[in-house]
């Protein structure tokens, strides 16, 4: 591909050529298990009731399940509430270096849009690739310049994203899909202050999901995009001053997905790596959280950033990392379910959470975003002074989850929802590039019960 092309074009021409039999396996497999990660992340929503405004704002019928509920809408309807209900419990997978979430961004739309027009699971799957191609690549060489501007890089890419899997299973040729994904720029939009109120903010996300896939069906009709507003516009807008060459370097011979994070702890990924460390501490010395006079947390300025010290309530919470850590340590784990509003009033949790403390480190910045530690120096009631460190949370690509902890990660999350579906629901996720079609898969992630 000529570097001299705008890369509208060069995305274009990439995805218009994604096939999935020409994927290797292990791109593939990737997909299946952030399908069914994606499913995970929802179903905790919807157990906190994520979805329940947005039905009642987008009534109707369709064709398409919103996950876990008993409702169907319309395409662009569920596109909008699947994409924020498994973005709103912050449980999904991610990518340290765009510090945004393709999952959530652009695997509801894809699910919908290969349902509406019969696509096969395989189709499917070559549609995720490449969106997550786009999501990752765009998202690199706006990173972290786009979070320092204000914005939340999820939902600034998810409208390319979701635009240039739509061009996939729209079988768009490569002059169309250039023009999707030109047209998508402009339609994604979302504010990285907007996360502190998680009750609201992955609204963003479903509607700039929402515009990529507009976009693409825009597109289709025959409507044209500026071919360099990614480099005239885009990275101005969000970035400043990006390279081309992290976008194309590689493109087509080298799959990104299989490099996202995923996440077994709730709340902002930021939270993960103290929890990790602090977890890690306590079974060292095989402490118990009376053992603990004092923890000091130190983490990079980013993290800090997003960190909320004194939550008002369970959505703040999610930026706690006080909070995370307490609920790791006094319950057994950090999932969504975690963050209620009677957990933060808990005299216990209070309690440990009173005695630790998170500030920056700037030795932490050095590296960042290859590493995105944590730091640890707890006191002891016995007068021990211990350290704990780590470079990255656990979930990453150097220390991947197996297959083996999603699918309990679903099991948790789901099958309280899902009831005797679940295992069928897990078994056609993971089976996805099979798959002759998604409708059966569809009527499953229909629940019974709203």
């Amino acid at each position: 591909m000529a570097e001299s092309l705008p890369l509208a074009v060069v995305l274009g021409r990439f995805v218009a050529g994604v096939q999935a039999e020409h994927l290797p396996e292990e791109a593939r497999q990737a997909v299946s298990l952030r399908m069914l990660d994606t499913l995970a992340a929802a179903a905790s929503g919807v157990q906190q009731g994520a979805e329940r405004g947005l039905l009642g704002l987008l009534p109707g019928d369709g064709p398409i399940a919103v996950w876990g509920t008993a409702a169907r809408r319309g395409l662009r309807d569920a596109v909008i509430i699947n994409s924020a209900v498994s973005h709103s419990a912050y449980f999904e997978d991610g990518c340290r270096y765009t510090g945004g979430h393709p999952s959530s961004a652009l695997i509801p739309a894809a699910f919908a849009l290969a349902c509406e027009r019969g696509s096969s699971g395989a189709e499917l799957v070559a549609a995720i690739v490449a969106g997550y191609e786009v999501f990752l690549r765009l998202g690199r060489a706006i990173y972290p310049s786009t979070v320092q501007r204000g914005f939340q890089s999820t939902a600034i890419l998810a409208a390319p994203a979701t635009a240039a899997a739509a061009s996939v299973l729209l079988r768009l040729p490569a002059e169309r899909a250039a023009h999707a994904i030109a047209i998508a720029c402009s339609h994604g939009a979302g504010l990285k202050e907007a996360l502190k109120n998680a009750g609201s903010q992955p609204l963003q996300v479903g509607r700039s999901s929402e515009g990529g896939l507009l976009s693409a069906l825009y597109a289709a009709q025959g409507a044209d995009g500026v071919p360099d507003v990614i480099e005239r516009g885009f990275f101005k807008a969000y970035a400043g001053t990006a390279s081309a060459d992290i976008v194309t370097r590689g493109l087509g011979l080298q799959w990104g997905i299989g490099n996202t994070y995923l996440k077994m702890h709730g709340g902002c990924r930021g939270n993960h790596a103290p929890v990790d460390a602090a977890a890690g501490l306590m079974r060292e010395h095989g402490l118990a959280p009376r053992d603990i006079a004092s923890m000091d947390v130190r983490v990079d300025t980013v993290t800090l950033a997003a960190e909320v010290a004194e939550p008002a309530n369970a959505d703040q919470a999610k930026f706690s990392i006080a909070f995370s850590i307490a609920a790791k340590l006094l319950k057994g784990d950090a999932m969504p379910r975690r963050y209620t509003d009677a957990a933060l009033a808990d005299a216990e949790m209070r309690a440990l959470m009173a005695r630790i403390r998170v500030r920056a480190d700037a030795a932490l910045d050095e590296g960042y975003p290859d590493r995105r530690g944590a730091m640890i120096g707890a006191r002891t009631v016995d007068g021990r002074e211990l350290d704990y460190a780590l470079d990255r949370a656990l979930g990453e690509p150097e220390q991947p989850y197996a297959q083996a902890d999603i699918e309990r990660k679903f099991d948790l999350t789901a099958g309280a929802l899902y009831g005797p579906s679940a295992g069928r629901i897990k078994d056609m996720a993971m089976s996805l590039p099979a798959l002759p079609g998604l409708t059966p898969l569809n009527d499953l992630l229909q629940a019974s019960h709203s």
